[in-house]
């Protein structure tokens, strides 16, 4: 995992970010906040805080106040894909399929650590 840390970029980051809020969109809403999505993707908090800013800022994403405070005293934010960013999503797809062709990435970089790869 470490390595593919270090190997990571910025497409593979939003798409694990995209890929984790658009498999959640039919479940409930607590599975959509950033404790939750962090756990998933592997990204760590703060960076995952900016990219989720950012994709909220541009309408790839939705965020929604649930009305209530958590542990921390911030309101707990939950995000929701948009159309917008479904598209996003497809198209980060196809270009890390590209790069999984031309030897670039792995084939793991189409999955979230927290899938069950069978291995």
């Amino acid at each position: 995992m470490s390595v593919e840390r270090k190997r990571r970029d910025l497409p593979v980051t939003l798409y694990r970010i995209l890929l984790y809020l658009s498999r959640m969109r039919e479940r409930e809403v607590d599975t959509r906040r950033l404790v939750r999505i962090e756990r998933a993707t592997g990204i760590d908090r703060k960076e995952l805080r900016q990219h989720l800013s950012q994709l909220t800022e541009h309408g790839a994403i939705a965020s929604i106040d649930s009305g209530r405070i958590g542990r921390g005293g911030h309101p707990e934010i939950a995000y929701a894909i948009t159309e917008v960013g479904r598209s996003i999503r497809i198209d980060l797809g196809r270009w890390i399929d590209l790069g999984v062709r031309l030897e670039y990435y792995p084939d793991s970089f189409f999955y979230l650590p927290s899938d069950d790869l069978g291995g």
